[in-house]
């Protein structure tokens, strides 16, 4: 497995976390440009590519910093798939998604204790209560 860096010449988003995914998307501008190739002052290039287009380079392993701000990633790169699609060009759209298995959202805990109370004189009922856990140490 090979790494590869992605520098960029902005922040990244500072949801990014070390064990994200990262992929890639070739673009292509869509639409016609006007005279000369050039784009007409109210007319916006898109840049666009199908879905089936989306590369994954792997999991970021690594921030590099540059005063004080995050300006590079490094991420695990499969050779198999490095040597169809080699690196991202600068053009190419480059996104990342959270790992569901660690991102969850749930409580975190080691012990928890719950009483339920009634200070009412009305009669009252209590349909269900539920309770999710996992067992994470022994």
């Amino acid at each position: 497995m090979a790494t590869i860096q992605l520098d960029f010449n902005h922040d990244i988003n500072v949801s990014v976390q070390i064990g994200d995914l990262v992929y890639f998307v070739p673009t292509v501008p869509v639409g016609t440009p006007g005279v000369n190739g050039n784009w007409a002052s109210t007319t916006t290039p898109h840049d666009s590519a199908p879905r089936e287009n989306v590369v994954l380079i792997g999991p970021i392993t690594q921030f590099i910093s540059w005063n004080g701000t995050v300006s590079s990633i490094i991420a695990d790169y499969d050779d198999a798939i490095a040597s169809i699609y080699g690196a991202p060009n600068v053009d190419d759209f480059i996104m990342f998604s959270k790992d569901n298995k660690v991102n969850l959202s749930s409580l975190l805990g080691y012990y928890s204790k719950i009483e339920f109370r009634n200070n009412s004189t009305e009669e009252a009922e209590l349909f269900a209560v539920g309770a999710d856990f996992v067992e994470s140490s022994k």
